[in-house]
This record gives C-alpha cells, structure tokens and sequence, in this order.
C-alpha cells in the first residue's frame, strides 16, 4: 500500500494533488448547485384555479422556505396592477378597496398565472418535508412517500390531519349563499369526497356546471364512516 502511495505521489506531483482538490470541490460545488435547482424547481398542477385560500397558501410557502419568493410573485403581480384594486369582482390578491382604475390591467390570465405559481410553491414546499399524498379518486391510486406510509394504510381515508392532492370527477353536490359543496366518487365505490368551498375564495362564476374533472389541494379533516364521505378542507381547486 505504501508502494502504491509512493508511486500515486511521483505520478502526481504536488501540483497533481492540488488539481485532485480542486476537482473535487467543482464536484461538490456543483452538487449543491444541482440541489438548489432542483429544490427551486416548480411544480406544475395542471388547470385553471376557481377556489383559492390565499393566505393558507402563503403560510405553507413559508413553512418550507418559499416565502419570500411567493411574496415577490404577489408584488409583481401587484406591480402590473397599479392603478388600484380590482374591487367587488375579485376575492384574490385584493390591492385595496374601492379604488378606480384608470385603464383595465387586471384579466384571469394574470390571476391564474399568480394563482398556479404560488400552488407550485405550495406543493414543493410539501413535498420537500414530505407532508403531501398524491390520490387519482377515478383509478383509485394513492402515491406518496412517508407523508402516506406513516399511516401504515393504503386507505385514502386513512390519511388523517394531512395535505393530500386528489384528482377526479366532481359534481356540485350543494349550494348555498356562503359556500358550494363539491363531490367526487372515490373509485367504483359509493364513497366520495366531500370539499366545501367557501365564498370568501371561491370565484363562483367559473365553477362548471355537470361533471368535471378537477384537482383539490387540501388537508383532511375526518372520515364520515354514516354517510361514506372523506371531508377536505380546501385550499385550491383547479378545473
């Protein structure tokens, strides 16, 4: 072995051991680098918000770290709005009551765009710390890592007092003059998830009519064995 060494040395020279160093701190440098790409890396859910908790939304940028650049996605987008707020026709990043516009800058692209960007944060930040199951309601698929094998279940219902994504076929179920009751059926089954959406986040006008295929973020709160439902408490839901 010391053969060895010695001959590494004579090949290498002192020069070549300091190349050797360097070379491996590049690697290093570069792995870290890689990491913080990944970690700012976005995540996509696919569709157009019509419900949105504003705030439960930043709490949970904050909580993994994104906060800053969720409050920077909010005064961009208050930036490209100036001229005031968008009055009585938005329930989403309100810039102050009652002002008038001088010209209309504010359309739904500008809000889904801000909408979708903040939820990708959202969603990263809870994948980051494990903490969200992903479940297609229609195939009756559950994916998550230890956010869902700590319930020790492959049971959607299972998932108790956690963020989970489902996807599937909704119906409005309910509808009152505060908020719009949203079901989907869980697989082939008669169970469903029930997701009450609040008129406080809910842009009512671009909820569909019939069945649609949607996605919801959200925590789950209980599982009603009497009427076979698994309550969510909204955060987003996309079309």
């Amino acid at each position: 072995m010391d053969a060895d060494r010695a001959m590494l040395w004579s090949v290498l020279g002192w020069w070549g051991w300091v190349w050797v160093v360097t070379a491996l701190a590049a690697v290093l440098t570069l792995v870290v680098l890689l990491g913080g790409l990944r970690r700012s890396r976005p995540v996509i859910l696919p569709g157009l918000p019509f419900y949105l908790d504003e705030p439960r939304v930043i709490e949970i940028c904050q909580q993994g770290g994104y906060g800053d650049i969720a409050e920077k996605t909010i005064r961009e987008f208050v930036k490209r709005n100036t001229d005031g707020s968008f009055g009585f026709t938005s329930q989403w990043f309100k810039l102050g009551r009652g002002a008038n516009r001088g010209h209309e800058t504010e359309t739904s692209y500008d809000v889904h765009v801000t909408a979708n960007t903040l939820l990708g944060l959202a969603v990263k930040s809870l994948e980051d710390q494990h903490g969200v199951v992903h479940a297609n309601l229609t195939a009756g698929v559950v994916q998550g890592d230890r956010a869902w094998r700590r319930t020790r279940s492959p049971l959607l219902s299972e998932v108790h007092d956690g963020y989970v994504v489902v996807q599937g076929r909704f119906t409005v179920a309910e509808e009152s003059g505060d908020e719009v009751v949203l079901h989907a059926r869980i697989g082939g089954h008669e169970a469903k998830v029930r997701v009450a959406c609040h008129d406080g986040h809910l842009r009512r006008k671009e909820v569909p009519s019939g069945q649609f295929n949607a996605r919801c973020l959200g925590k789950s709160q209980t599982w009603r064995p009497d009427t076979g439902e698994l309550v969510i408490l909204p955060i987003a839901v996309l079309q």
